[in-house]
């Protein structure tokens, strides 16, 4: 395992020659690169190894990408599980690239695609965002596309594969027993950590340790005793201290609350719009080419009222907002929308999202990203709830965490604590309990591995 401690200090001819980092383009001005953001690039562009870049929530992993991407001198392809993923990657998803059935679980289904022959011969690394959603299964079939079409039986066809995600937060989908049952089975579990062919792969880790997201240290080692499951009776009890079964925000308090099921938080959402006594407006979405239902970034069909607490889908080009930033709808009209937030009104545009797919350039030599579909929508929806799942990614100053009758999913109550920028920030509906904090001891077992070598 190669990590950013011994990366600069080891002395194996490996290391020697490793070059220095040096991006070819200017560093942002707000871009602190650490010792382990170096590690981690360096081990991306001047390796040809495997490697599992996590890091706990906050980190900085979707900024390594994004900056990767645009430093990097190889043929690169960005892939994510799901088509939001894929958005936010900007990048395709699995399933498209590989043009997999939506169903694949077995690779005796996969052919040949004599069409694309120079785009998988000419792939130096594919990049897979959001690893821990990835099922041992479909990287099984990953793998075996790559050798059947580049006519090379290593490992993932002699391509540098990149993981990138954190596995003590989003799990695996896995639908019904029976193939809870069979993954179990066939490969030890659901995970991509569990599949057949990293067997025979040395899988480098790397994690990014610096949390950016919280400044204050005793939440961020609360947070970080959650995500492993070693919390103590004091942390547990500092943490409770933030309970307050009765709370109600004030009319003008701008708040989200975060919930276990998605039927909880439509409820709420539709009861606090109807309460609302000004008349509706409606935007449809410009929809242009191909562009997945399931992978729509917004409402297709936003309803908004003034006065509707908004959260905000998409960055800021100009950072007057990120994604997750929460305000209160202040006018509308049928082709405008105004927004207050952080006290300032802010006449929205719509944002565009794009589908891509790539293809070869023979004269660049190059793997390019093409357009293949646009969605042009207020980048915005109400939103006084959303479930932990969909909080993924996003950053909140206050936040109510309603847990209902308990946790139930491995990560769940993590993933919730750890959007809020600061304790002080979070309000309990329910007292958190040791229950409440579930970690597979499948994950566990696996960064203990890597972290013990």
């Amino acid at each position: 395992m190669t990590t950013y401690h011994n990366w600069f200090n080891n002395t194996s001819s490996a290391n020697k020659s490793a070059k220095k980092f040096e991006p070819k383009n200017k560093l942002p001005d707000n871009l602190l690169i650490t010792d382990e953001f170096a590690a981690a690039f360096q081990q991306m562009e001047y390796t040809d190894d495997c490697v599992y870049i996590t890091g706990k929530a906050g980190t900085g992993k979707s900024t390594l990408l994004k900056f990767f991407r645009q430093n990097t001198s190889k043929n690169v392809v960005v892939l994510a599980p799901t088509g939001i993923a894929a958005l936010n990657a900007e990048g395709a998803t699995i399933h498209s690239f590989f043009r997999f059935a939506p169903q694949l679980s077995k690779k005796e289904t996969i052919v040949k695609d004599h069409s694309r022959h120079q785009l998988f011969r000419q792939l130096d690394m594919i990049i897979i965002d959001e690893i821990s959603m990835v099922r041992a299964d479909v990287l099984d079939c990953i793998d075996y596309a790559l050798k059947i079409n580049r006519n090379d039986y290593s490992p993932f066809g002699g391509v540098q594969m990149v993981f990138l995600g954190d596995v003590y937060q989003l799990a695996p989908v896995v639908a019904g027993k029976e193939t809870a049952a069979y993954l179990d089975r066939r490969f030890g579990g659901p995970y991509f950590f569990n599949a057949t062919v990293l067997a025979g792969v040395n899988l480098e880790y790397i994690e990014l340790q610096t949390i950016f997201r919280q400044k204050d240290a005793a939440f961020k080692d609360l947070l970080n005793s959650i995500r492993a499951n070693n919390i103590t009776n004091g942390q547990l009890q500092q943490l409770n201290k933030q309970y307050l079964p009765g709370y109600t925000p004030a009319a003008t308090d701008v708040s989200l609350t975060l919930t276990t099921t998605n039927q909880i938080a439509d409820d709420a959402n539709k009861s606090r719009m109807q309460s609302l006594q000004a008349p509706e407006f409606t935007y449809p979405a410009i929809i242009k080419g191909k562009f997945e239902p399931s992978a729509y970034p917004a409402d297709p069909n936003l309803v908004l009222k003034e006065g509707a607490q908004v959260i905000m889908l998409k960055n800021d080009s100009l950072k007057r907002w990120v994604n997750g930033s929460i305000g209160i709808v202040e006018s509308l009209s049928d082709n405008s929308v105004t927004v207050k937030l952080n006290d300032i009104s802010y006449t929205i545009d719509r944002a565009e999202w794009e589908v891509i797919a790539y293809q070869y350039n023979t004269r660049s030599k190059k793997i390019e990203a093409v357009v293949t579909g646009s969605f042009k929508q207020y980048p915005l929806k109400p939103a006084w709830a959303i479930t932990i799942h969909k909080s993924q990614g996003q950053t909140y100053d206050k936040v109510i965490i309603d847990l209902g009758t308990g946790a139930f999913a491995h990560g769940q109550t993590y993933v919730a604590l750890s959007r809020c920028t600061s304790l002080e920030g979070i309000v309990l509906k329910k007292q958190i309990r040791h229950q409440d904090i579930i970690v597979d001891p499948k994950v566990a077992q696996f960064i203990k591995q890597r972290t013990s070598w």
